[in-house]
């Protein structure tokens, strides 16, 4: 059995730590539960979210322990669909070189559009990945999370960005994040079969669960999903925090 977790709103807020994260991470490490952060987030590489992880909760991640929606996407294209014109940050940028694929900025030569949460989105980016697609280009997204939540409330996700694009290209992507194939196909490439995954999305993961036999969904009410209701529809179990979240995982492995 592994442990499937979410980052954003599960185990932090933006550089906040939420309560009692170090302590569930330590606790399922003292029982070997095999343990992935499983994100959409496509800003960083895997090395830099697991560091992220070490510094914003004191739990020692490593970068294999990370599976990021660049990652899923990539895992799409093949030497053909280069060169790529990118829209994204450092997560995009990384997933791209590390597959070897050509990069381009010339939309008449993009074979392929990957996009992920662009902070800096600009109108002039919006055209040539809309001129891409026009011409051809393959449209992938690496999610289409409509927010994500910070310390200050929720901001717009990369799904605003996919959305402006999809709208003004008239082509619809392919998205890799969780809940799709491809996030799934990367999971289980890793060894996972059964799994509790936590999260505090329905849309995402408790949907990313529910297409996987043997996959159990447990819902937390520290990011997206503040209280229950329709957007807990679906999971499993429904808990306030990640600590709850881990009592009951352990609870199954070790029945009274």
């Amino acid at each position: 059995m592994s442990v499937l977790c979410d980052l954003d709103g599960v185990i932090y807020r933006g550089q906040t730590r939420l309560p009692g994260v170090k302590a569930g991470l330590e606790r399922l490490s003292e029982e070997s539960v095999p343990t992935f952060f499983i994100t959409n987030n496509s800003t960083r590489s895997p090395q830099a979210a697991a560091d992220k992880i070490t510094r914003v909760t004191g739990f020692d991640a490593t970068a294999a322990q990370v599976l990021t929606s660049c990652l899923a996407a990539v895992s799409l294209l093949g030497p053909d669909d280069g060169p790529v014109l990118m829209v994204g940050e450092e997560g995009v940028a990384d997933a791209v070189a590390r597959a070897g694929l050509p990069t381009t900025e010339d939309p008449m030569a993009a074979r392929s559009v990957l996009v992920g949460l662009t902070r800096s989105f600009t109108y002039e980016l919006l055209g040539r990945a809309m001129t891409a697609i026009r011409n051809g280009a393959r449209f992938i997204a690496t999610n289409d999370d409509t927010t994500f939540p910070t310390e200050e409330g929720l901001l717009p996700g990369c799904g605003a960005i996919v959305a402006a694009i999809a709208v003004s290209s008239g082509v619809e992507p392919v998205v890799a994040g969780k809940p799709n194939r491809p996030m799934r196909d990367l999971i289980k490439s890793r060894g996972v079969t059964d799994a509790w995954v936590i999260g505090d999305r329905a849309d995402t993961d408790i949907a990313l669960a529910r297409h996987e036999p043997g996959w159990r969904s447990i819902l937390v009410l520290t990011g997206v999903s503040e209280e229950e209701g329709s957007e807990t529809a679906g999971a499993d179990h429904v808990v306030v925090d990640f600590p709850a979240a881990v009592d009951l995982v352990l609870a199954g492995l070790h029945p009274s």
